[in-house]
């Protein structure tokens, strides 16, 4: 196999040698960048609702046609990853969730726990269905790579023109508006050990009054594993559940087979689990428009995609998922007593040195228990809208869409019980659970499966047009109403009481309604028709935003924002507003919502202690309907300067500063900290029976706690569910500069943008200080991109260095396996990317070939030993599919 890809990968090479060949035989032309055409651009769609203007004081980068082609992009979130502002996907693969599938949403600016809910995904400026179980989100790869003409990235707060989520930002994805002809792309990928697919073929025809084209795109790649990956390693001590297995007596480990004292089981755990995921998606999007009068547009959008994804865990992990175990086994000698030890009598039980009866044993399931978790999405939306011209410039928007997804995860995990019960009869031997009948232990296992279906339905009407003359120019307004009904169904099965508090299924429904108006006013006061010394242009907007949801309230979002050109290669903007980000119904109604009680002396807190060890603690978790929406203020300052004594060269700036209250997430500094309105201390029964209301409860009953002699009560509450507790303050600079001039007799364009991050100071929670998270634990400050690119003819060639900057770790990291640790180093990347469109007749018109490398130099993520969130074992800063090479060949016919 890996001959073969070599041989692919060779003779790709010799193609695209060749063409360069013959590209610099022919006879130079004029540059052939259009300045335009630079990959971070300001551009004039996104962030306003007025035709044909810009964005008033408002950063817009963009990725056009020709950018998202050199990043050999097989979905459309993988085009994010060469915008260093998305900051879940600059210099990153896409990574997997906790549940075992694919993040979802793209997220800006890098907010914690809740970041893609601050990042508004929009396609042509209108909502995507949301998607998953326990977190819900759009999904971009429901758009194929093929049907995109450009992404837009809003970096500012976008609430005052498209509501919810658009706190750190708007990710626009602009699609094709219509297509006339044939065309196929093939692409194929190959990595020492990966491959990947992707094929397209799209038809249209345009027929003056109107056009339609449908598009299908097939899109597949292999798992990769970590043994895959010298970066992907354990850097926990190993607990002596791999391999054979490991016996304790007290602390004294015997290593299996052999029971030596003294010895215990080593492998790195991380061999077998999924570092990138198998996934296949299947994917169609069809579009329609025709001019129903001379003054009516009726245009259609839809698309439908279907994505599976396969994950596995190591079956010797003892991680969530994994088939390590722990179990306590005692001799049959103890009988009745081995209850009390939380431990089961295994009629095989073999002492070792030191035991009095009872021992821990570690073991795994590998090769008894299928470890593959199966995540499969599916979606579809339709977006028609009608366009009225009318009189003196006017436009009247009616626009809808109805869009559903559903999603299905399935995995199998062990029932604690049933584990018991076969070692108890002796089915299943812990010592050597390789020997065991997998027919006879099924008992020991469980199916787990989640089902979620999301609704949304919109309906908008938007109008816009020129008001009133001033000496400068038209004041533009755009002003509109807007409808959305959303709904969500999630149900999660289970076959043990500890997911689902019984047999059966848990099951949640929501829904709400959300009524909105808004408008926007743009002033043109100083223009070229009424300029002054230092005063070429000065432009003003205004915008506002009234959502009313059903089933929190209503919140009012405003933002302004000028335009000032003193001369004409200077400009200055800047913009302040208010934004806010809506709890998802997922949050509100989670179908992981529950409640349980924990004994005393498994839920002690050194800040709520007992009165008695007898006492428990009564846990509310999941989703919490009383939750408020997140809100953030937000303002940035720019500048762009065109120097006229260096043509072609463009250097932008912005700073920003947004802060960010009552964000959505979990605070683990409630174990350590009595945090009023949080906790409740003493509380009666009456009060316990109330809290717990409403969904299932597992644990000691109620009333059972409240007997005489057994429980003596409930010591507190702790409402441990989602609710609005953290705040962030954040600052940062965006930057970017491009030079574009003639070289060699063809165009050079050389590119450099980024983003520094100057300070992001969290509170976790109420009565917590803020802390410098660049800092402690440490974060990357600088993301950046440099490109430089030169076109002759038909030959393109580009070079790309992608750069997420180290940092300092403070606290110092501490691992037993690996000392000390103070500093993650930075990451670093190089991609290549040449192209060659044939001017040949016949068969080979109007065909261009592409080759991509991603990460040439085949660089590593840097190491991290710790285990924080925002890792995987063994690296942080970054990840990679290793030295990718993609081979690709568009026809048009």
């Amino acid at each position: 196999m890996i001959n073969s890809k070599r041989r692919v990968l060779y003779t790709a090479m010799m193609m695209l040698i060749a063409a360069k060949s013959v590209a610099q035989s022919e006879q130079a032309e004029n540059g052939a960048f259009d300045a335009q055409q630079t990959d971070l651009e300001e551009v004039t769609v996104t962030g306003t609702l007025i035709r044909g203007i810009a964005p008033t004081g408002a950063n817009v980068v963009s990725l056009d046609l020709e950018g998202i082609e050199a990043t050999g992009a097989m979905s459309a979130s993988e085009a994010l990853a060469s915008i260093p502002q998305v900051s879940s996907n600059f210099n990153n693969v896409r990574a997997l969730t906790g549940g075992g599938a694919l993040n979802l949403a793209p997220s800006l600016r890098n907010f914690g726990p809740s970041a893609a809910a601050t990042t508004l995904v929009v396609m042509d400026g209108r909502r995507l269905i949301n998607a998953g179980l326990l977190a819900t989100s759009p999904d971009p790869d429901v758009i194929p790579p093929s049907m995109l003409e450009r992404v837009e990235v809003l970096t500012d707060g976008g609430s005052s023109i498209y509501g919810s989520d658009a706190v750190g930002g708007v990710i626009n994805f602009i699609t094709r508006k219509n297509f006339d002809g044939v065309e196929i792309s093939a692409n194929y990928g190959v990595e020492s050990s990966y491959d990947q697919v992707d094929l397209n073929l799209s038809a249209g025809h345009d027929w003056g009054s109107g056009s339609a084209f449908v598009s299908y795109t097939y899109a597949g790649n292999e798992a990769i594993y970590g043994r895959d990956k010298d970066f992907m390693q354990q850097v926990t001590v190993n607990g002596g559940q791999c391999g054979s297995g490991t016996v304790f007596s007290g602390s004294t480990p015997h290593a299996l087979p052999n029971l030596e004292p003294g010895t215990i089981t080593d492998c790195d755990v991380t061999d077998d689990a999924t570092f990138y995921p198998e996934v296949t998606r299947h994917s169609v999007f069809a579009g329609f428009s025709q001019d129903i009068s001379e003054n009516i547009n009726f245009d259609l959008k839809a698309f439908y995609s279907d994505r599976e994804s396969i994950s596995w865990a190591d079956p010797e992990s003892d991680d969530a998922g994994g088939g390590g175990q722990t179990v306590v086994i005692c001799s049959p000698a103890l009988g009745a007593t081995c209850s009390a030890l939380g431990g089961v009598v295994f009629p095989g039980y073999t002492p070792v040195a030191g035991d009095v009866g009872f021992q821990t044993v570690k073991f795994n399931y590998a090769g008894l228990i299928d470890d593959r978790e199966t995540n499969n999405m599916e979606a579809f939306q339709v977006l028609p809208s009608l366009t009225f011209s009318l009189a003196n410039g006017w436009r009247l928007q009616a626009q809808a869409s109805y869009g559903e997804s559903s999603t299905e995860s399935f995995n199998q995990l062990v029932n604690g019980a049933g584990q018991r019960a076969v070692i108890a009869s002796g089915a299943l031997n812990p010592y050597d659970p390789r020997s065991t009948d997998p027919n006879a232990v099924v008992g020991a296992f469980g199916n787990f499966i989640g089902s979620g279906t999301q609704e949304m339905t919109n309906v908008r009407f938007v109008a816009d047009g020129d008001w009133f003359e001033t000496g400068a120019g038209a004041v533009g307004v755009a002003f509109g109403a807007e409808y959305t009904a959303q709904g969500l169904s999630d149900i999660i099965y289970g076959e043990f009481p500890a997911t689902t508090g019984a047999a059966g299924a848990n099951t949640t429904s929501a829904d709400r309604d959300i009524e909105s108006v808004f408008a926007e006013f743009v002033v043109p006061v100083v223009s070229g028709q009424n300029a002054v010394t230092g005063i070429q242009e000065l432009t003003l907007s205004v915008s506002g935003r009234y959502d009313n949801y059903s089933d929190f309230g209503d919140t009012t979002n405003p933002k302004v924002g000028f335009t000032y050109v003193p001369v004409d290669s200077v400009t200055i903007r800047g913009n302040w507003g208010k934004s806010f980000v809506a709890p998802s119904l997922a949050d509100t109604h989670a179908p992981d919502t529950r409640s349980q009680s924990l004994p005393a002396f498994l839920a002690l807190n050194p800040a709520v202690p007992p009165a008695s060890m007898a006492q428990n603690l009564i846990t509310l978790l999941g989703g919490n309907p009383d939750l408020d929406p997140q809100k953030a203020e937000t303002w940035s300052l720019g500048a762009e300067i065109d120097l006229p004594f260096v043509p072609g060269l463009t250097l932008s700036a912005s700073y920003y500063d947004i802060h960010f209250e009552d964000q959505i997430s979990l605070n683990t500094s409630f174990y350590t900290d009595a945090t009023a309105p949080y906790w409740v201390m003493n509380p009666s029964q009456e009060e316990v029976e109330a809290a717990v209301a409403g969904a299932p409860y597992i644990g000691v009953p109620i009333e059972t706690l409240y007997t005489p002699g057994f429980g003596n009560g409930v010591y507190a509450i702790l409402d441990f569910r989602r609710n609005n507790l953290a705040e962030v303050k954040q600052n940062g600079v965006d930057f970017n500069a491009s030079y574009l001039t003639d070289v060699a007799s063809g165009s050079l364009l050389a590119t450099l943008g980024g983003t520094y991050t100057l300070h992001r100071e969290v509170m976790s929670g109420p009565g917590q200080e803020f802390v410098d998270v660049l800092e402690a634990p440490g974060e990357s400050e600088l993301a950046l991109q440099a490109s430089l690119s030169w076109q002759l003819d038909n030959f393109t060639a580009k070079a790309t260095w992608n750069h997420t900057s180290g940092y300092e770790l403070d606290p110092v990291v501490t691992t037993a396996r690996f000392g000390e640790q103070g500093k993650v180093g930075s990451f670093d990347t190089m991609d290549l990317f040449f192209k060659y469109n044939l001017e040949s007749q016949g068969a080979l018109e109007n065909t261009s070939l592409t080759f991509n490398v991603k990460n040439v130099l085949d660089e590593e993520p840097p190491f991290f030993s710790g285990t924080e969130l925002g890792s995987l074992p063994g690296f942080t800063n970054g990840s990679t599919l290793g030295r990718l090479a993609i081979l690709g060949i568009n026809k048009k016919f």
